[in-house]
């Protein structure tokens, strides 16, 4: 009798996979430029290696344009983000118990945050600071609870990842937290215009199985960054360099002109360079 060899388990590359994400989004979402459409799809994938860094950058779809794809960039990402969970609209006390409760980390899509810029509530006010405080591995707030007499504080942990679309710019503490993509309306349709959620989903646990593949690899690196990317810019940057890097093939090379190009974009628009 022939004896037949164990069948191997083949690992899918980090860079056909990243490909493939990338053609993802581009079926349904008209990125402004080759830049933004490679920010997003690392984005999406350090997604689900979120404990691996010491900091997760806002991803902020803005423009005043009606039609320019913000919401349907939030729902492209939301079929291959673990735990996606898409808002419009929200408060402080609900999303820190989305964030904290038991099971795994949401990732939160957060659409319409108008409001968050301009408002100068105090609910708006802790949801700036919630946001802000949720960037960082060791972010936590403070709350009370308990009734009556019987109360104490208590430290929550607010680490998450989290998209956002508007038509306004942020507040400078979430901007500067962000990979800032400014859409555009596109002259033609050039993507589907229906999201088919099985094809994201595959990808989503393919994305989750070469997570598991890479995570030992990246816990706390430090991946090289390009000239003139440092402090913020690097918190923001670090850990979408690093899945690069894991991914191998032309990725890295990639990540980094896509950094250079969107952070030198970032600062052409802030105001204290406009006003110069």
């Amino acid at each position: 009798m022939t004896e037949h060899a164990p069948a191997r388990t083949v690992t899918e590359t980090g860079t056909a996979l990243l490909d493939a994400v990338e053609a993802h989004l581009l079926r349904f979402t008209a990125f402004p430029d080759e830049a933004a459409a490679v920010a997003v799809a690392l984005w999406v994938a350090h997604t689900h290696l979120l404990d691996c860094f010491e900091s997760t950058p806002r991803l902020a779809f803005l423009s005043l344009e009606p039609g320019s794809g913000k919401t349907r960039a939030l729902t492209s990402i939301g079929s291959l983000v673990p735990q996606a969970r898409s808002v419009s609209g929200t408060n402080t006390a609900a999303l820190i118990r989305a964030i904290s409760g038991p099971g795994d980390r949401p990732t939160v899509l957060l659409d319409d945050v108008d409001n968050l810029a301009r408002s100068k509530s105090t609910a708006s006010e802790e949801l700036r600071g919630l946001i802000n405080a949720g960037h960082r591995r060791t972010g936590h707030v403070l709350r009370c609870v308990g009734v009556g007499r019987d109360r104490s504080v208590q430290t929550i942990p607010v680490y998450f990842a989290l998209a956002i679309a508007g038509t306004s710019d942020l507040p400078d503490p979430i901007m500067s937290r962000s990979i800032v993509v400014r859409m555009r309306r596109a002259n033609t349709p050039a993507f589907e215009s229906r999201h088919p959620e099985a094809d994201g989903h595959a990808l989503r646990k393919r994305l989750a199985t070469w997570a598991d593949t890479v995570r030992d690899k990246l816990n706390d690196t430090w991946p090289e960054l390009p000239d003139g990317i440092n402090d913020r810019q690097a918190d923001v940057w670090e850990p979408l360099l690093a899945v690069a890097d894991a991914a191998g093939g032309h990725w890295p090379a990639r990540a980094r002109a896509a950094c250079v190009q969107l952070v030198n974009a970032a600062a052409a628009n802030s105001p204290t360079c406009q006003a110069r």
